[in-house]
């Protein structure tokens, strides 16, 4: 750990449990950025603790009271510094082309009135991107309390929104699971939730994480239940606070559809959300998808242009994402939209062509022919000699086509000879 010039700035508060799988991975990536390391242990069994006091963390122990805002606030309670970072043992700090001196010393030139700041956070899932978003994990001491018994959440104290710090981003392996790990933290994880609904109803958040956990455990049918009950509260939601609706929901529940092979429900919710979110990278994939699968060429095209228009967005402005959970920010996706959008012009291309040929036959003969040298000329140019030879009957044209080409473009016929 460092100390600052400007005195201790940045702790990092955690919370544990048998995590010593994980904690030297997260420890050795924050050791040279924070100033001191709050651990409360809420009853490791294994080398958690000494792990940790290895590194010269201040570990605290407190018994799981299945509530994760409760422990999170404990850590909170402990640290001293000005700023709090917030970190799990199954994360890493990644410092994207500066060092960890350069983002802390910025630390300093950030306003009083900022008590929040973000950063970008990639869930990793057998070594590849799974998800991406925007988490906000930085805060000044004494403006922040977590709420929640399961997917904690910060409430800040006078703040409108959070700075994002580009540059740093956190990678997140919490589901990068055996089969058994996964079990376990599903049946955990869907306990917690189901218990806050019954106790808090209203807690309409608590509708949305049901809906991505049975998601997770690839049950759509079940995630797509608790998905339109969360739908059915968004005016609420969104009357609550900028934001509070999660947009992301559309994504989800539109993929389950396509998955369940329900047409009707995912067009549906395709065309809310791309209302709602015009251009949104996740859902122009899914229109992407969905075109294919409904064999709409113009659904195709249409997604795949945007997706590439929002992918080349995110990419220089990754802030855009927001608080939403973003899926397909990957050069795959990229790939696939591209791939999709080349064949469906061609397709295009391929009809137009023929409604070329079926159109001049209704034309003079010298006005045919012209259309059809330059045609086949510009396809040449293009390497697609072979297209124009199969959509156009070599054995029809070909005499007449030489002939006209001779006395209307001699330049052109030479050129044309010379090539073949």
């Amino acid at each position: 750990m460092t100390i600052s010039n400007t005195g201790r700035l940045i702790s990092a508060c955690m919370i544990v449990r048998d995590e010593e799988r994980n904690l030297k991975r997260c420890l050795d990536s924050i050791k040279d950025f924070v100033d001191e390391i709050i651990v409360v242990d809420t009853g490791s069994t294994d080398n958690t603790v000494k792990i940790a006091e290895s590194y010269g963390a201040k570990v605290y122990h407190h018994p799981w009271q299945n509530d994760f805002s409760l422990h999170r606030n404990q850590s909170i309670g402990y640290a001293t510094c000005k700023w709090l970072f917030i970190i799990d043992a199954d994360e890493e700090l990644i410092f994207d082309g500066r060092t960890s001196s350069e983002i802390k010393n910025a630390f300093g030139n950030i306003r009083d009135n900022h008590k929040a700041l973000a950063i970008e956070l990639k869930d990793i899932q057998s070594s590849c991107v799974t998800m991406e978003l925007n988490t906000i994990r930085f805060f000044r001491k004494g403006c922040v309390e977590y709420k929640g018994i399961v997917h904690n959440q910060p409430s800040v104290e006078g703040a409108s929104g959070a700075s994002f710090i580009p540059n740093v981003r956190i990678h997140h392996y919490g589901y990068d699971l055996t089969a058994e790990q996964k079990k376990k933290k599903f049946e955990r994880t869907v306990g917690l939730l189901e218990k806050t609904l019954k106790e808090h109803p209203e807690n309409y958040h608590t509708l949305f994480y049901l809906c991505q956990i049975h998601t997770v455990n690839n049950d759509q049918k079940e995630a797509n239940e608790w998905g339109e009950k969360y739908l059915v509260h968004k005016d609420k939601l969104n009357g609550s606070g900028v934001g509070n609706f999660n947009q992301s929901i559309y994504y989800t529940m539109v993929k389950n559809y396509m998955r369940m092979g329900i047409q009707k429900r995912a067009s549906e919710l395709l065309t809310e959300g791309l209302k709602e979110i015009p251009g949104d990278l996740d859902l122009a994939l899914a229109l992407t998808e969905f075109g294919v699968w409904t064999e709409r060429p113009d659904l195709t095209s249409l997604g795949a242009r945007q997706y590439v228009n929002a992918y080349n967005l995110f990419k220089s402005n990754p802030t855009i994402r927001k608080g939403r959970f973003v899926y397909t920010n990957y050069p795959e996706s990229l790939a696939y939209c591209l791939y999709q959008l080349v064949f469906s012009q061609i397709d295009e291309a391929i009809k137009a062509i023929k409604d070329i040929k079926n159109v001049l036959n209704s034309t003079p003969d010298a006005y045919k022919n012209g259309m059809l040298i330059d045609l086949k000329l510009d396809l040449e140019k293009r390497d697609m000699k072979d297209l124009f030879n199969k959509l156009v009957k070599r054995d029809e044209i070909m005499s007449e086509f030489y002939e006209s080409l001779e006395i209307m473009y001699p330049e052109k016929f030479e050129s044309y000879q010379a090539h073949q």
